[in-house]
């Protein structure tokens, strides 16, 4: 059973892609899954370099605490937060705190970054701002696979008061929402503005007003992560307490 177990976390691992490896020294190094989300993450196409606000939040917080910093790039969100929780890697991003992810992770004070979630719909929508939930009652709303966005519109979605349509990423649900499969796209501004400008889309698109509320997003450390950052050890302590 050891050995097989021991076989399975060699294949999550090379099932990833190791970016930005950190030196080799006797200094630890926090192993951190993720999936490329713009601008959160971003892989740039010509060196495979990691950019983005939450890649540079956790260098920025790795740096005060002492310890370098190693980002697996998951192909998918369920597979970079399976890495985690069995403690393949140290730590996820980006993650937004819930009580049911208390289990298998511990969340710093402070998150990475605060994304500020909206509700995205067509120019051509009679919908022209954010008045109350009841606006989505009956209708087909998407948002990114697994997000948890805002406590109230999670809960009234989730009751079935609206048809949730989850997609793997931004890009598909702005397809969804010009072809008319869906008719609001509920996520981050900043997410969608990024590829609103890629795609040349912005004059087909409306960001409703006002936001829907804050989204934090945090490097959610796993409660099997290394010895290195055991609870009690200075690093831990730090990497859960210091603001990026």
């Amino acid at each position: 059973m050891h050995i097989a177990t021991l076989l399975m976390a060699g294949a999550f691992i090379f099932s990833g892609t190791v970016l930005d490896a950190g030196p080799i020294t006797d200094t630890p190094t926090l192993r951190v899954s993720a999936i490329v989300a713009p601008p959160l993450i971003v892989r740039e196409t010509e060196d495979g370099t990691l950019t983005g606000t939450a890649v540079n939040a956790v260098r920025s917080l790795t740096a005060k605490c002492g310890t370098n910093v190693d980002f697996i790039i998951s192909p998918s969100w369920n597979r970079a937060y399976m890495m985690a929780q069995v403690g393949i890697v140290d730590a996820v991003i980006p993650t937004n705190f819930a009580e049911s992810r208390l289990a298998y992770f511990d969340f710093p004070v402070s998150p990475l970054v605060d994304l500020i979630p909206s509700l995205i719909v067509r120019k051509d929508s009679p919908i022209d701002h954010f008045s109350s939930l009841e606006v989505l009652r009956g209708k087909k709303v998407g948002v990114r696979t697994k997000a948890l966005l805002e406590d109230n519109f999670d809960a009234f979605v989730r009751d079935g008061n609206a048809t949730l349509v989850e997609r793997s990423d931004s890009i598909s649900l702005i397809d969804d929402l010009l072809s008319g499969r869906i008719d609001f796209i509920a996520d981050s501004s900043a997410m969608i503005i990024y590829h609103m400008t890629e795609s040349k889309i912005p004059q087909r698109i409306r960001i409703l007003e006002p936001p829907l509320g804050a989204s934090g997003q945090y490097l959610a450390l796993s409660k099997k992560r290394s010895t290195a950052f055991a609870e009690g050890s200075m690093l831990y302590d730090c990497l859960k307490t210091a603001k990026p």
